[in-house]
């Protein structure tokens, strides 16, 4: 009964090994060295607080735009996205 156990361990353990192995193969699971962090358009020396007041502001342009057509929209929202550097 004992050898059986140490087969079933042992096979338990492989599996669960194996399972991580493909996992490291899967595209869903992105490697560490693609995850350099793409460089933000952002103002990066703004604290929090001047982040998130910025971030509302955006929010709100963008809002005004949702109520206008087509090529005006666009306009509004690429003005929107240069004024607050979100390019």
């Amino acid at each position: 009964m004992n050898k059986l156990m140490s087969i079933i361990a042992a096979s338990a353990l492989a599996l669960s090994l194996s399972g991580a192995a493909f996992a490291a193969d899967d595209p869903a699971y992105p490697k560490a060295q693609d995850q350099t962090g793409a460089p933000k358009t952002q103002d990066q020396g703004a604290t929090p607080a001047e982040q998130s007041k910025q971030d509302q502001e955006y929010l709100v342009a963008l809002k005004k735009c949702q109520d206008l057509q087509d090529a005006t929209k666009q306009k509004c929202i690429d003005q929107a996205k240069q004024k607050y550097n979100r390019m």
